[in-house]
């Protein structure tokens, strides 16, 4: 298997590299002839169908195996995308780890076969699983960023991705953050000029490092194939970068010598003149011309080389591709953490019989865990004193822990995914999403990059963070500050969600949530706040609820009705309207969940096989809610107990209106439940 040769025309390079050691030049040489034969071995697993996915570094992996020599593998961190083969080969990541990462066999490190080829992942070398979200990675290493300045660690953090990526609104977010906050971070974005097949100049207006120059960030274009270039003028920089000078931007233009993939074909889109060019400034062609006439190598020594390293990739793809495949029950593990921090709930010992509102309770609650753990950071919008967020949830927190609660831009994914980041760094992180209907901007980085940590790393890397968001109507908050997305959240595995009812609650599971191992959304509805109906007497602070443990609100024997949030108190509501036209308590069950997922069905089930009967109720809209799935759980195993069909309370399938008869008209009622009460009684 022959390397490609440098083609006669191309300028021959000096003799001498002015700033270089020569010893470089043949580490640089041996690591991308590495990186070549690992390239022409994955493309032959293509070819005969073992890897399904391949995407070429040709062409990128100069630059990439500068890095990683200017860099310290398993010191600094490493957050790249899924075409940098070559950089994994720099670092030092074994032949072995990479196969198994391409062709997803068992005992890959990587993901256990669960995340894509080409998607590598090391705990030792500190490279952090990537997902084949473009972008998404930006913000992640800025709060990996954020992590390693809050402790003073003399690391950096690096952050790669083609230029594609460079139009994703979240690439803007992390360079704004990176600065504002002079973070110890590199971003290099690996310019080859096409996003697949759309080329730079139909996607970008201006040049990619003058963009990052304009937030004031240290900003520099190098030539990605020519070595001498590029390390001669990163070093000084990272070295500044280090010392704590704030982030740097490095665009490097390097070329696309393959196509994107190995499902695509350039020869469709790109001009041969084009490609012609691209293959004149071959960078391993140029690196084996350099060591040849600086006189490193012999042409003899240079067919050894070859032979030699093409000898050791092949025997490590041939001893990869000779295992199986990971074990089939192995699929879901990893999820969530197996590790129940909490699993009885403990005695609440009430500080006093004075009861307070559920406000008061959730911000005691995290005032108790701040003080508990030193390394819990909170922010979000507004949230800091005076104003301590817009309900006034974490009022007085700023003053008593001085720069651990703080304002963040208006940018929901930035919340969410620098969370992500300093949470894998060793934080933390218990941020707040100031309304429910404004989490959207963050969804991606909560569904593909957050939720999946765990699973596609195959517990090598995870994130536990908490995100507080407030939710709910019937405040006349209209269509954007009234909705309750909880079957949304609740259909996103690796998540777990709180959704509160009352004062006792809302502390003792806000304050599991600060000492889980999983992502947390915790829903705080609005409405609920300040009500006196939901006050109760203070537990202590050592008052904690396992998640998935629901609450008998009261004993029943006819009727089982389970809800969550508001709607528990709108069913007590409504059983009072029941026993006030019927002259009698009727012997009505209620269940408060208390956490949607884990949800506490087995409770459930025991009270529907006593009583025969079974009443869901919740705020979020009928169709497709979690109410269908709880009645479809009860259908399925307590159906011969049932004396009657399971109803369902919900909202409207529509959205929530402003006007006061109009968010009456969409919500669901006290008197709707007292009906369906009624009616099922009497069935």
């Amino acid at each position: 298997m022959a390397v490609r040769k440098l083609p006669a025309e191309r300028p021959r390079p000096k003799a001498a590299a002015p700033g270089v050691k020569p010893d470089l030049f043949l580490q640089l040489y041996e690591k991308m002839l590495r990186a070549y034969f690992v390239e022409e071995q994955c493309r032959l697993f293509v070819r005969a169908g073992k890897c399904s996915f391949y995407a070429s570094a040709r062409g990128h992996e100069k630059v990439q195996i500068a890095v990683s020599m200017l860099l310290q593998p398993g010191k600094d961190w490493f957050f790249p995308y899924y075409r940098e083969k070559a950089l994994m080969v720099g670092l030092g990541m074994p032949l072995d780890e990479i196969f198994q990462g391409m062709l997803s066999r068992e005992g890959d490190i990587n993901s256990l076969g669960r995340n894509m080829s080409e998607h590598f992942s090391s705990p030792a070398l500190r490279v952090v699983s990537p997902t084949a979200c473009t972008g998404t990675q930006f913000l992640i290493a800025v709060g990996m960023a954020m992590a390693v300045k809050a402790d003073k660690r003399d690391e950096i953090v690096y952050v790669s991705g083609g230029e594609g990526s460079t139009s994703e609104g979240e690439f803007f977010e992390a360079l704004n953050k990176a600065q504002h906050d002079r973070l110890p971070i590199l971003f290099l974005i690996q310019n080859n000029g096409y996003a697949i097949s759309v080329p730079q100049e139909q996607q970008t207006h201006s040049q990619i490092y003058e963009v990052a120059a304009g937030f004031g960030m240290r900003s520099v274009r190098v030539d990605g194939t020519r070595f001498t270039e590029m390390y001669n003028t990163l070093r000084p920089l990272l070295q500044d970068l280090r010392a704590g000078k704030g982030p740097l931007f490095v665009e490097a233009m390097v070329v696309r010598l393959d196509s994107h993939s190995s499902s695509d074909d350039q020869t469709k889109y790109r001009d041969p003149k084009n490609m012609e060019e691209a293959r004149r400034k071959d960078p391993l062609a140029h690196s084996e011309l350099r060591v040849r006439e600086m006189g490193l190598l012999s042409d003899k020594e240079i067919e050894e080389w070859r032979a030699r390293i093409q000898k050791e990739v092949e025997e490590a793809a041939r001893k990869i591709d000779a295992l199986p495949y990971p074990d089939p029950s192995t699929a879901v593990a990893d999820i969530v953490s197996p590790n129940r921090i909490v699993t009885e709930e403990s005695d609440p010992r009430y500080l006093s019989d004075k009861p307070i509102t559920m406000v008061e309770a959730i911000n005691h609650g995290l005032r108790e865990e701040m003080e508990r753990n030193p390394k819990m950071i909170m922010w979000g919008e507004d949230i800091q004193d005076p104003k301590g967020g817009v309900f006034g949830v974490t009022r007085g927190l700023t003053e008593a822990f001085p720069g651990r609660v703080v304002n963040s831009p208006l940018a929901e994914a930035t919340i969410v995914g620098a969370a992500q980041g300093m949470a894998i760094g060793g934080w933390k992180p218990v941020v707040e999403i100031q309304f429910g209907d404004y989490s959207y901007p963050g969804y991606m980085q909560m569904r593909n990059e957050i939720s999946t940590l765990r699973w596609r790393s195959a517990a090598g890397w995870t994130c536990p963070l908490v995100v507080r968001v407030a939710v709910g109507g019937y405040i006349r908050g209209g269509p954007f500050h009234s909705q309750t997305p909880e079957t949304l959240y609740a259909h996103t595995p690796g998540w777990l969600l709180a959704y509160p009812s009352h004062a006792a609650d809302a502390k003792g599971l806000i304050k599991t949530a600060c000492r889980m191992e999983d992502p947390i959304l915790f829903f705080e509805h609005k409405g609920l706040y300040r009500q006196v109906y939901t006050k109760t007497p203070e537990p202590g602070p050592d008052y904690l609820i396992p998640f998935g443990k629901a609450r008998r609100v009261r004993r029943g024997d006819d009727l089982t009705v389970v809800a969550w949030g508001r709607t528990v108190h709108m069913v007590q509501q409504a059983l009072s309207q029941v026993a006030a036209a019927a002259g009698g308590e009727p012997s009505v069950e209620i269940i408060d969940l208390r956490t949607i997922v884990p949800m506490d069905i087995e409770t459930v089930l025991e009270s529907v096989a006593r009583t025969g009967r079974a009443l869901v109720a919740h705020e979020a809209p009928l169709f497709a809610g979690m109410g269908a799935e709880i009645a479809a759980r009860i259908a399925d195993r307590a159906f011969e107990y049932l004396d009657a069909p399971v109803r369902r309370i919900g909202a409207q399938d529509s959205f929530v209106p402003f006007a006061p008869n109009l968010e009456a008209a969409v919500l669901p009622s006290v008197e709707q439940i007292a009906g369906a009460v009624k009616d099922l009684l009497e069935y």
